[in-house]
């Protein structure tokens, strides 16, 4: 019987990559049981606005701060590489294959718009949808519930939820801590904070 590569995509700005990213990653690998885990940076993305930062630089970060890792886990510049815009649903159909089944990680803010997403129906045909939930009581964790029903009902919709401890600080927030010279000390790797500091970015002007 032909064995089918279980593929996860965790797609994003990583602009910077930091230690919440890389806690998400791991814990995606372990709890969905992937064989293979592609990291990829977004080039351009549809839903964030350009912080002045290259799709180059947030690749070459991103490869920093997985080096050693895991094997399984792979920092992929598909979306880097292609031209004009990053969607989902071209990214999916790029990776879809007969003994392949992909499933893609999402945050909370993506999860609850995604029917809003260019070609939504694909998207959920194509992959299963991983959320990396960090909201369980409140007000948001019962929408996250009935967004999950809502998706499985009218799109046939495969989705699993994952439970993550919230991150200490935002990619905005730290980007700002970075503007301003503060120390980020265990918030990124240092490898990543060492490339950040020689290459000036995330600096005033």
């Amino acid at each position: 019987m032909k064995t089918v590569e279980k593929l996860g995509i965790y797609g994003g700005t990583f602009s910077p990559i930091h230690n919440g990213h890389i806690r998400a990653a791991e814990k995606f690998l372990s709890d969905i049981e992937l064989d293979r885990l592609l990291i990829m940076p977004a080039a351009i993305p549809p839903h964030k606005a350009a912080d002045g930062v290259s799709g180059e630089d947030r690749l070459e970060m991103a490869r920093i701060a997985f080096e050693g890792a895991d094997p399984r886990l792979e920092v992929c510049d598909f979306e880097v590489r292609r031209e004009g815009r990053s969607y989902t649903i071209n990214t999916l159909e790029h990776f879809t294959s007969p003994d392949r089944r992909i499933y893609m990680l999402v945050g909370t803010d993506m999860f609850l718009t995604l029917p809003e997403w260019r070609r939504a129906e694909d998207i959920f045909r194509l992959a299963d949808i991983v959320l990396m939930r960090r909201e369980r009581l409140d007000e948001t964790g019962r929408l996250i519930a009935e967004k999950k029903l809502g998706y499985e009902r009218d799109f046939g919709a495969r989705v699993h939820i994952i439970d993550e401890e919230p991150l200490e600080m935002s990619s905005t927030e730290l980007r700002e801590k970075l503007r301003r010279g503060e120390p980020v000390d265990k918030l990124i790797p240092d490898g990543v904070a060492r490339y950040i500091r020689e290459k000036k970015l995330y600096t005033e002007g």
